[in-house]
């Protein structure tokens, strides 16, 4: 199998697994209990924290855990400025469901209107709005200016949530630099196992959730603390992800070639970018079907936003990127790449893809005979 979906989720590193499996006799009991077993749960639990804390530069107490990405980019929404004490979010016009979505729980709702280099000015905010943003388009991976808007928008006084889903194990993330009120981070997206994330936060926050006192009365629940011990391990890894960066980058440039050779049109590629992620699309097919395809050649790719799958067959970015060009976001194929990736991977995938491509340009004309 040819793997090449990582920015859905990166399969877990090594001593990820042996961090979880280490801490499996143990990790099962409650760590709000004070009795030994809860207590040797906690201990297991506040290590990772400090983890976490310690890789993105921020104090263990500013790290709030969470089931992953999309509840810390919930959290942050909606919890920074309660209902009753805000105006309206300003975000970007290709944010990820998770950001886009809760965003809709505003009254008066604002976009940065797409260009390909965003090298922008925001409009003016409030002190009762919110700049959302993502740090790292997750479908083009197009890098946005979040240190300079963040400094922007708290001059006007508003609050600042970045989503940094994307960015953490590519760009180096310290939060103290970016100047948000909070930023969210998912487990899986750094070879970590799915199901935990977190979002560091400056301040208060509102909870979401009613029933417990856990995170200190911001995220109520009994987290998973064998999965947050494998968050910790892979937080503790993120420095040797990074250092893979320039090869992978590599293995982007090459992919690219070979999709262009073969027909498609590169997306995304206007503006600064990071490496893990090739966006491509074919103007007379569909992504959708190419995916099915290509997982029948054992070769995981996507079409998009991996929580859109089935729900949608047009990226919503692309439309927003190329709104004169609809073909783009019906046609998009989504290659992305981690630590595991390999040259022998894309030459493979480069000649299951032609061999795909071969079988939908036959059809047709198979289609006018047989009539």
């Amino acid at each position: 199998m040819i793997y090449l979906d990582h920015h859905a989720a990166s399969p877990l590193n090594a001593s990820v697994r042996a961090r979880m499996d280490d801490v499996g006799a143990t990790a099962w009991a409650n760590p709000s209990s004070v009795h030994g077993a809860g207590r040797a749960a906690r201990a297991i639990l506040e290590r990772a924290r400090r983890e976490v804390g310690e890789a993105f530069g921020v104090s263990p107490k500013s790290v709030v855990f969470t089931s992953g990405g999309t509840e810390a980019c919930n959290l942050a929404i909606r919890g920074l400025l309660p209902v009753g004490t805000r105006r309206g979010v300003m975000t970007t016009s290709v944010e990820h469901p998770a950001v886009h979505e809760p965003s809709q729980t505003f009254t008066d709702r604002r976009q940065i209107p797409w260009s390909e280099s965003f090298d922008v000015q925001l409009p003016r905010l409030a002190t009762d709005e919110l700049l959302a943003v993502q740090w790292v388009n997750h479908e083009t991976g197009t890098l946005f200016p979040v240190a300079r808007w963040a400094c922007q928008a708290k001059r006007d006084g508003a609050r600042v949530f970045v989503d940094a889903t994307q960015a953490a194990g590519k760009i180096p993330v310290q939060f103290d630099e970016i100047g948000a009120d909070a930023l969210a981070i998912a487990s899986q997206k750094i070879g970590g196992p799915a199901g935990v994330g977190a979002l560091l936060i400056r301040g208060a926050i509102a909870p979401l959730l009613q029933g417990g006192g856990q995170e200190r009365g911001r995220r109520p629940g009994t987290p998973n603390v064998a999965l947050l011990a494998g968050f910790g391990e892979a937080c503790c890894q993120l420095s040797a992800r990074r250092a893979s960066m320039a090869r992978i980058t590599r293995l982007r440039d090459q992919l690219e070639r070979s999709l262009v050779e073969l027909g498609a049109v590169l997306n995304g590629v206007e503006g600064p970018r990071v490496g893990t992620v090739v966006n491509a699309s074919f103007r007379h097919l569909k992504g959708e079907e190419l995916v099915a395809a290509l997982d029948l050649e054992e070769v995981c790719v996507s079409s998009g936003a991996a929580c859109s799958s089935g729900l949608q067959s047009e990226s919503p970015v692309l439309k927003a990127m190329y709104p004169a060009e609809p073909w783009r976001a019906r046609g998009a194929l989504r290659f992305s790449f981690g630590p595991e990736t390999t040259d022998e991977m894309i030459s493979r995938a480069v000649d299951k893809l032609a061999l795909v491509l071969q079988r939908f340009m036959i059809q047709p004309s198979q289609s006018a005979r047989a009539r």
